[in-house]
């Protein structure tokens, strides 16, 4: 989803921040004496002080963790930033998950079997589930929250594409759901791991597409390891408790609260003096740094996330009508603005080369590479080529040096989300190398919920600096190219359209064979690195830290601490 992380990504907190208490034992741990920092560490700013902490009850073992993302929503309906999904693996259970080895496991449902045609697949469901309420659940409940997706894709526009080739989900009884296709689909276990069964009192009231996206669900009833406590949406602190009657076994936490930080060092610092436990998006500019504390493990591996440069591809015919430069549709244009971005020196310079530079959209983690097309040519630096490509299609520099053409100057807002630490230096480093190849570039950080609403459905923007956090299938990252995305207001941010790549995307969801289904991604993926809606900047690595001295049994996979197996199994240290 988006690490906006779209990982991922992947946004000072309240009294509730229980700092004096972030440890985890049957009392208050006090912080480990730590080393001042080396002179070549970053300044870390100390927290901005605090009304008097909550305490915990005697007893409790609660773990915080820390963030700078804030979760849009806690409405799946309409959910994009990754902070909220962190959420929902918490709160609510599909009826399959991925497991850390990268297969499918039973969630909701104990068993499952698909019939010989391959068009129903019927699931039976585990014992003893209980909503967290205390009610039970039944397999029309979550038939109803699938259903209610197939009949209203506009409305639960974030879920929508898993649903693609869906006819009807049914409930023979209490404990069976029966989902039938119109045609033998693929990755039938990842698309149901996304489709949350959902409270259905809570969404069934709404009768139109906007009255239940501006639904915010601060009271989410789901039936995972976790129910809400409370959620603040203008701090970004959330408090969850431990739902003792999870139907997989109760978590060994009480209690997790998740902290919104206002910055990378005063989250950084908290970290090292023990006001939190667990970092889950830590900055490659600390990441040094902070495996130098004392009683403090992080972890890198190559993640999903990958981060791009959006150009405003929306047709002028769109309404509301785009704001973006005119010259954006040129071509040239967006072949010489790749050509002036030095994606090595971002990796080296910004990110400290945790990261590889990047190229199409479905990153080489996703399928162990399977799906990540290794053929594509990627342009390469070269502001000589950059300036001699606008030349040659017309555009002559100015007295100021920007480059002009039939009234359209080159000049660009290059807006990013205010909460993410790397994106004003590169800003800065892509203004100066578009400088020297004639465009202009005017940098503006911009509130992540301010930057959805611009980009989809609005189109007011020129360029974007973002990053998404794509699934372990490359179906839904391939979805967000697609022209429905951005005319149902759903994923689209680039509003880009090509009813051939539109065409390709529905064959893809088709093909059982994943050779052949192998062959039209690949295929995609050339097409949109062509069209350049999106210049794919890097991948990057996804580092995480948290309080060994504290707390044991994090899930870790090639693809990190596995949050939502983590808080069911962490547990105090001894």
């Amino acid at each position: 989803m988006r690490n906006k992380q779209l990982f991922y990504g992947i946004l000072v907190i309240l009294a509730l921040l229980l700092a004096a208490c972030g440890g985890a034992t049957q009392a208050p741990v006090e912080a480990p004496a730590v080393e001042e920092p080396a002179a070549e560490e970053p300044a870390a700013e100390e927290p901005a002080a605090e009304e008097p902490a909550a305490e915990e009850p005697a007893g409790e073992v609660v773990l915080n963790m820390g963030m700078q993302g804030k979760p849009d929503t806690l409405n799946p309906a309409y959910a994009f930033l990754t902070e909220s999904y962190t959420v929902f693996d918490l709160i609510y259970s599909p009826l399959t998950t991925e497991a850390p080895t990268g297969e499918y496991v039973g969630g909701l449902a104990k068993e499952w079997s698909v019939s010989e045609d391959g068009l129903t697949w019927t699931f039976t469901l585990k014992d003893n589930i209980k909503w967290h309420n205390g009610e039970a659940l039944t397999a029309d409940q979550v038939a109803w929250a699938i259903d209610a997706v197939i009949a209203d894709p506009d409305g639960w526009a974030a879920m929508s594409g898993y649903v693609g080739g869906f006819s009807e989900v049914t409930a023979p009884d209490d404990k069976t759901v029966q989902v039938v296709t119109e045609s033998p689909i693929a990755n039938m276990e990842y698309r149901l791991s996304f489709l949350y069964a959902v409270y259905p009192p809570d969404f069934e009231v709404f009768t139109t597409p906007e009255d239940l996206q501006n639904f915010t669900n601060f009271e989410a009833i789901g039936t995972g390891p976790f129910k809400i406590n409370t959620f603040d949406k203008d701090t970004g602190v959330l408090i969850l408790d431990a739902n003792a009657d999870y139907f997989d076994g109760a978590p060994k936490l009480d209690r997790v609260i998740m902290q919104t930080f206002d910055n990378a060092d005063a989250m950084i610092q908290a970290l090292k003096v023990g006001d939190i436990d667990l970092i889950n998006e830590l900055p490659a500019s600390a990441f040094t740094t902070v495996q130098g504390y004392e009683g403090v493990s992080t972890i890198s591996y190559p993640g999903r996330y990958f981060n791009e440069l959006i150009i405003n591809s929306v047709d002028p015919a769109n309404d509301p009508a785009p704001t973006g430069n005119p010259a954006l549709a040129d071509p040239a244009v967006r072949l010489a603005i790749e050509t002036a971005i030095n994606r090595q020196d971002i990796v080296d310079i910004v990110l400290q080369g945790l990261a590889t530079v990047g190229d199409t959209i479905v990153p080489p983690t996703l399928g162990g590479g399977f799906w990540h097309n290794p053929n594509i040519q990627r342009v390469e630096f070269n502001l000589e080529e950059a300036s001699r490509i606008l030349e040659e299609a017309g555009y002559v520099a100015g007295s100021d040096g920007v480059r002009t053409k039939d009234d359209m100057r080159l000049e660009f807002r290059l807006q990013f989300p205010s909460d993410n630490t790397v994106y004003p230096r590169m800003a800065d480093m892509i203004a100066d190398w578009f400088n020297q190849a004639g465009m202009k570039v005017n940098p503006e950080a911009v509130d992540p919920d301010a930057l959805v609403a611009a980009t989809t459905p609005a189109g007011d923007y020129d360029l974007v600096l973002w990053g998404w956090g794509p699934d372990p299938d490359p179906d839904f990252i391939l979805s967000v190219m697609t022209t429905d995305q951005f005319v149902d207001g759903g994923w689209s941010d680039s509003g880009y359209h090509n009813p051939e790549y539109d065409q390709m995307y529905l064959d893809q969801q088709l093909l059982v064979d994943d050779k052949e289904r192998q062959a039209v991604i690949w295929e995609m993926q050339e097409m949109v690195y062509s069209d350049r809606p999106y210049i794919v900047l890097y991948y990057e690595n996804l580092l995480q830290a948290y309080r060994s001295d504290r707390f044991t049994g994090f899930v870790e996979s090639p693809l990190g601490i596995e949050i939502g197996l983590s808080m069911i199994n962490v547990e105090p240290v001894q």
